[in-house]
Order: structure tokens, then C-alpha cells, then sequence
């Protein structure tokens, strides 16, 4: 007579090679607690917002920080502002490159990230549209016959004499111009709000801040034209063209 066997579901061996198996299988998961979070970010900025302008093309700066306080690792893909004054949109601006630290003195290229869950991503972000291709080719043009003017008048002039040059009339004009059509920073009361679009999208996250340029802070941008007859603003970097740095806070709609 055929030897009887037992069930497979009374045979210990198979059961300790199962729960063997599953273990393995279940170190290589998350916690239990961690799965069941669910999916978001947790994001902040700093008090002061960051207003400035590269002959009239507006750039916002902010120091942001995202956390993400879920279960799953995060897919970070943009981030952006849009920015209304008295209640008019006047326009929309994605972060195009940050601060590695707060020393750093050159900024870095935004690109997407991940994070896993308890990381942050935090730093001062940048937050402009470029020129686009036609503008972006004047701006070159002109900056290069601006400097070559003021190179040769410097050439020109009396090898004791310090007196700082004046472009032509004909080689500014076209950067007032470029200014006037692109500057938006006037007196008034504006929102912005703060968009985070991450993957998946419902971890994704927007809040609007508020915050107030007055006529003295619209002024003081508007000044920076002063020094585009020297190349200053165009082709070189001038030290007192310093960016309006306005409180924010948060924005009940």
C-alpha cells in the first residue's frame, strides 16, 4: 500500500519556509505606518519676498522650503509664481535656478528632484521668465555695440583723465525701450501665489502670499536706467541695483 501523506497545510517545513519568505519580502517595504500616510509636501517661505529686474524683465526671489511629510518617495517638478497687483494678473514665473547654500554667490539651474519621506529640498529660488529667442538676440546685439562704444571712447580719451564715458543716445535707446515694455513693479497691493507641482499630482501644493511696493520702492527700481548710459545694468553688474526685499505674509482668499 502507498505511505499516507499529510496535508501540505500540516506539514511545519512548508510553513517555515513560507514565513522564511514572506519576511524577506516584507523587510524590503516600508513600515506598516509609513504606507499609510498619505502623500504631501509641507512647504514654507521665508517673511521677506525679493523684487528686482534685469532692464525691466521682473524676477521674483523666495527662500523656499519643501518638505515631504508623507509615506512615499515624491517627484518634484516645477515650481512657479504667479503674481497679481490689485487684483490683475501680471503674469506667471517658474523657478529657473537657486542657492545651493545661503553663501553661495552664483545660482544653479532648477531642475526636477525627489524626496524621500522626511527630506527637504531648501533653498533661495529664482523665479523669472526668459527672454525669448527674438529679444534675447536685440539684447545681445545691442549690448555688444554699447560696450564697443564705450571701449573706444575710453581708448580715446586722455591717458591721465578717469572720467567715466557716455554711450550714444541711439545704442541706450533700445534698453529704455526693452525697460518701458517689460517693467511691472509699480505702486500698489500684489498676491503671489506659490505653486509646487509634484508627481504623483495630488501631493502637489499652492498658497498665496501678500505683500506692498510703494512709490519709493518703484522708484528705486526705476532708477537702475540711470546707469545703462555707462553699460552699468547691461554690461556689468552694479552694486547699488539691489533688489526690493518686501514682507509677506499669508493671503485669505
Amino acid at each position: 500500500m502507498p505511505a499516507s501523506t499529510d496535508p501540505l497545510y500540516l506539514d511545519w517545513q512548508f510553513w517555515s519556509v513560507l514565513i522564511a519568505a514572506l519576511a524577506i519580502v516584507l523587510s524590503q517595504l516600508p513600515p506598516v505606518h509609513l504606507l499609510l500616510r498619505p502623500k504631501r509636501l509641507e512647504v514654507e517661505v521665508h517673511s521677506r519676498i525679493q523684487i528686482a529686474h534685469k532692464v525691466g524683465n521682473p524676477n521674483v526671489g523666495m527662500f523656499v522650503s519643501v518638505r515631504n511629510t508623507g509615506g512615499r518617495d515624491l517627484r518634484i517638478r516645477s515650481l512657479q509664481t504667479s503674481v497679481s497687483r490689485d487684483g490683475v494678473s501680471i503674469g506667471v514665473f517658474p523657478a529657473q535656478n537657486y542657492y545651493e547654500t545661503p553663501s553661495s554667490k552664483t545660482s544653479v539651474l532648477f531642475i526636477p528632484f525627489s524626496l524621500k519621506p522626511g527630506e527637504a529640498w531648501d533653498h533661495g529660488t529664482n523665479f523669472l521668465t526668459w527672454f525669448d529667442r527674438s529679444t534675447e538676440k536685440l539684447f545681445r546685439e545691442g549690448q555688444a555695440a554699447l560696450i564697443k562704444d564705450i571701449r573706444n571712447k575710453i581708448n580715446a580719451r586722455a591717458k591721465d583723465s578717469d572720467q567715466p564715458v557716455i554711450a550714444d543716445p541711439e545704442l541706450i535707446k533700445p534698453f529704455l525701450e526693452l525697460f518701458n515694455r517689460l517693467f511691472i513693479w509699480t505702486p500698489g497691493e500684489y498676491v503671489v501665489n506659490l505653486e509646487v507641482l509634484a508627481e504623483p499630482k495630488s501631493a502637489s501644493f499652492s498658497k498665496k502670499y501678500r505683500f506692498t511696493l510703494y512709490e519709493s520702492d518703484s522708484t528705486e527700481l526705476k532708477s537702475h536706467i540711470e546707469d545703462y548710459k555707462f553699460g552699468g545694468g547691461i554690461s556689468y553688474e552694479v552694486d547699488h541695483h539691489v533688489a526690493i526685499l518686501a514682507p509677506i505674509t499669508s493671503h485669505e482668499a
